[in-house]
Order: structure tokens, then sequence, then C-alpha cells
């Protein structure tokens, strides 16, 4: 029996696959602040504000209601806001809307109406696309604040949620950023004198004992306290070793001494003509205050005739 035998090739074909995962979209809603935190410097006669730069960056879905709040961070309330220097406070205010503005930036779980959440109607929309949109909030620092000098500081935090603020909550925010808020006081020192009538004409032969011939206000928010003194060009520019002021006749041919006393205490001692009349740690809290300069004398009438004089000179200074 004939065996016929077949020859089968069978070919063997590699397929390679390359198995791909389903196209997707990446979803991003978050936001930033300025990380370095935002200064401001203020003082006591001028209000002050700076703008806090707040960034949504969104890539997604789009997100139809959103808003972003900001908590009281260290104060104890909303309304004022404060920032702190060691003990020391200072009020301050951040705005949703240029100040004057009554629109202060809140968090939940506060009552929250749109003049205090930057709302997705504030940025136009969130749509479906890649975006990045700035906003503008608004660190306020109102004048006639009278406290120490120096850097005052507050920290808060913002959160941005995806919701409707209206909603009545409770909200769970998506991202959150600390923002630093620092507020400079600029040092104040001013001393001015209100003299009393007459003194330029007061009348040497006759003996005078703590006659007012001033009233000086003193002025200063310094931190480390402050100090006034004052300086007779007499007894600065002597010569002769004197040791305590005088009046000087226009041609130097006499002389007639006295003593001051600076709200009660005496002006003394001397030094290269200069006497310290306040030794202050503490500021002048509320503002100004006022201390009475008043002269005594000795009378003599073996003076010679003319016109006698001294000039004072009050200074104000930092510890």
């Amino acid at each position: 029996m004939t065996v016929n035998q077949m020859k089968y090739i069978v070919g063997f074909f590699l397929f390679s696959f390359i198995i791909l995962p389903p196209a997707f979209s990446l979803d991003i809603f978050q936001f930033s602040a300025p990380p370095g935190g935002v200064y401001l410097n203020s003082s006591f006669e001028q209000s002050s504000t700076e703008i806090i730069s707040i960034t949504v960056e969104h890539e997604g879905a789009a997100i139809p209601n959103w808003f972003i709040a900001a908590d009281e961070g260290s104060s104890t309330g909303y309304e004022p806001r404060e920032v702190v220097f060691t003990s020391n406070t200072m009020d301050y205010q951040l705005y949703k809307t240029a100040p004057p503005s009554t629109d202060v930036m809140k968090a939940p779980p506060e009552a929250l109406a749109a003049g205090n959440v930057i709302t997705t109607a504030d940025f136009g929309s969130i749509a479906g696309t890649m975006e990045q949109q700035t906003y503008s909030l608004y660190f306020y620092i109102d004048s006639g604040q009278f406290i120490p000098a120096g850097t005052y500081s507050d920290t808060i935090t913002l959160y941005l949620y995806d919701e409707d603020y209206s909603s009545g909550g409770p909200f769970i925010p998506v991202d959150s950023v600390n923002v630093t808020v620092y507020g400079r006081m600029a040092e104040l020192l001013d001393i001015y004198s209100i003299r009393e009538p007459g003194i330029r004409f007061m009348d040497l032969t006759i003996s005078q004992t703590d006659k007012l011939i001033a009233t000086v206000n003193e002025r200063s928010n310094s931190s480390t306290g402050y100090n006034v003194s004052v300086t007779s060009r007499n007894l600065s520019n002597d010569g002769g070793g004197a040791t305590e002021p005088y009046f000087l006749h226009s041609d130097s041919v006499g002389q007639l001494s006295y003593s001051l006393t600076y709200d009660g205490a005496a002006a003394a001692p001397w030094a290269a003509g200069t006497a310290q009349l306040t030794d202050s740690a503490l500021t002048t809290a509320p503002e100004w205050v006022s201390k009475p300069l008043r002269i005594s004398y000795i009378g003599s009438s073996a003076l010679p005739a003319g016109d006698y004089e001294d000039i004072l000179t009050l200074t104000i200074s930092a510890k």
C-alpha cells in the first residue's frame, strides 16, 4: 500500500497587540496666593491698601458653582480683624472690593452673602477648558490707630469650594492656602510747645517762682520708649564753667541764672548745656501728652540795663 504523504506547512503568524488605556481628561481645580506674604506700610495719619492676588487654575469638566472664602485668622471675629505685634494689636480688614467697602471676606460656618466670598460670577466662568484666572482681594489698614511702631502680622486661610455658597452647606473645601499679612506701623515722634503770652518781656528785677512759660506736647509710639531733652543755647556755648542755664545780656555784660521744672520735676542735671526732661519706656497713648514747662529765678536790680535772652530747644527721640 502506497502511502501518499502530504505535507502541510502551517504558518504561524505572530500578531503584536498594544493595548492602550481609554482616553481620559485631567481634572484640576486649585488656587494659589503669594507664598511670601503681603506687606503693607501703615501710619497714624493715613490709611493704606495692598492687593492680594488670588489665582485659580482649572482644567476639566465645567464647574457651574464654586466660591472662595477667607477665615478670620487669629482674630476673634471678622469686623475688625487684627494683626499682632508682641502683645499689641492693630485693626485691619480683608475686602472683596476696593475700600472704602462693606464687602468683608468671610468663611463658613458664617452666614455668607455675595459680598463675603469670591464666586463664579466674579470670574465670569470656569468652563470645561484649561483656564487660569486672577482675582484681587484688598488688605486694608485704617488711619487713626495710635499703637506702638513695629511689624504686625496675621495668617489667614483661604478656602476653595466647588459648591454654591448660598446652598447652606455643610461645605467641604477642595483646596486651601495660607496667606500671611504684615502691617508695618511707622514710628511717630513729635513735639511742639505753646508759649505763654508775655514771656519774652519778663522783668528780671522781679523774682519768679514756677512761672509757666510754655505747655509742651509730646507724642511717641516708639515700641522701645522715648526721651525728651532741653538744650540751653547760652549754657551749651558757655566756656566759663556754668552749671545751670542763664539769661545773657545782648552785649554779654551781664547774666542771670534760672532753673526749670518740667511736669513738676526739676530739669537737672545739665551736661554740655542739655538736661533730660522725659525718660519713658511707654508710648504716649492715646496720642498726645501735655506737660508744663516752668521757670524760676531770683530777680536782681543790679543787672546792667538791656535785653537778656536764652533760647531753649526741646528734642524728642526714640530710645
